[in-house]
C-alpha cells in the first residue's frame, strides 16, 4: 500500500484515476488494465470515427495505452480538473494528431496488453448509425457515459442477484433502459408475472431507481479527482444524452441503450 493512498485517498475513495497516477508501477498497470475493459471501445470508437482503419484504429490504440503506462501519461493531467473522461479525450486527440504524422510507429508494437476479443470492437463499430454531424468527441463522450452506465447496470444486477431478487432485475431491466418510467410499458402485466400488485412493482422500481443513482455516483467517483465534481460530471453526461436523443438518461439514475 503506498504513502500516496494511504495520505490521499483511503480505501474506500481510491479512484482508478488516483490509481493511474499513484506512482506504484504495477498498481497503475492494474488500474489500466482496469481502464481498458471499462472504455476500451470508446477509445476504439474515437480512433474510427477520426478515419483511421480497423487495424491502424489497433495500432494508435495500443501505443496510446502504452504511452499512458510507460511515460506517465496520466501525470500531465491538471490535478485541479482532474476528470479522466476530460483528460483522456484531449490526451488521445493529441496523441493521434502525431500518430497519423509518425509513419514509424505503425510497427512497433513491442509490449502486450489486453486485446481486442476476436475483433469483437470492429463488429460493434460496424453496426453504428452514426451521423453526419456526429464529431469524434461527441461521439466518445456518448460512449463514455454509456460505458459507464453499462457497468453500472452491471452492478446493480449482481446486487440484486445476491438479494435474489434477479427475477425482479430481469422484469424491470427494459423499463430501467427506456429511461426508468413505466410509462410505455405495462405494470399490471409486469406486476402479476412477479406475484406482486401494481403498487408493489412501483415502490420497487422507486428503490432500483434509488440503487442506480447510488451506484451511478460510486462509479463516476472512481473517474474524477474530487468527490465534489460527481454531481458536475453527471449533470454533463447527462447533458450529451438529453440533446436530440430522448430523455436524459441519468435525470432519475436510469440507463439507456445504445
Amino acid at each position: 500500500m503506498s504513502e500516496h493512498r494511504n495520505v490521499h485517498f483511503p480505501t474506500t475513495q481510491w479512484t482508478l484515476m488516483a490509481r493511474l497516477r499513484s506512482g506504484d508501477p504495477g498498481e497503475a498497470r492494474r488500474a489500466l488494465e482496469d481502464l481498458i475493459g471499462q472504455y476500451r471501445y470508446t477509445l476504439y470508437a474515437y480512433i474510427r470515427r477520426r478515419g483511421l482503419s480497423h487495424h491502424d484504429a489497433e495500432d494508435a490504440l495500443h501505443d496510446f495505452l502504452l504511452r499512458m503506462l510507460n511515460a506517465g501519461g496520466l501525470e500531465e493531467a491538471d490535478r485541479n480538473r482532474g476528470r479522466l473522461r476530460g483528460f483522456l479525450g484531449t490526451a488521445l486527440g493529441n496523441f493521434i494528431a502525431n500518430w497519423q504524422r509518425d509513419e514509424a510507429r505503425r510497427g512497433r508494437i513491442a509490449q502486450e496488453l489486453p486485446g481486442d476479443p476476436a475483433g469483437s470492437e470492429e463488429a460493434r463499430y460496424a453496426q453504428e448509425r452514426f451521423s453526419l454531424e456526429d464529431t469524434p468527441e461527441q461521439v466518445f463522450e456518448r460512449k463514455w457515459g454509456h460505458a459507464l452506465m453499462v457497468r453500472v447496470m452491471e452492478q446493480l444486477k449482481k446486487k440484486c442477484d445476491e438479494r435474489g431478487r434477479g427475477a425482479l432485475f430481469a422484469a424491470l431491466r427494459p423499463v430501467l433502459i427506456s429511461g426508468g418510467s413505466l410509462r410505455g410499458h405495462d405494470p399490471a402485466a409486469i406486476a402479476v408475472s412477479l406475484g406482486m400488485s401494481e403498487g408493489a412493482l412501483r415502490v420497487a422500481l422507486l428503490r432500483h431507481l434509488r440503487d442506480y443513482r447510488t451506484l451511478l455516483e460510486v462509479e463516476v467517483a472512481q473517474t474524477v479527482e474530487d468527490p465534489k465534481e460527481v454531481p458536475d460530471e453527471i449533470a454533463y453526461l447527462m447533458s450529451v444524452f438529453g440533446e436530440g436523443r430522448g430523455n436524459p438518461p441519468m435525470a432519475r439514475g436510469a440507463p439507456v441503450s445504445e
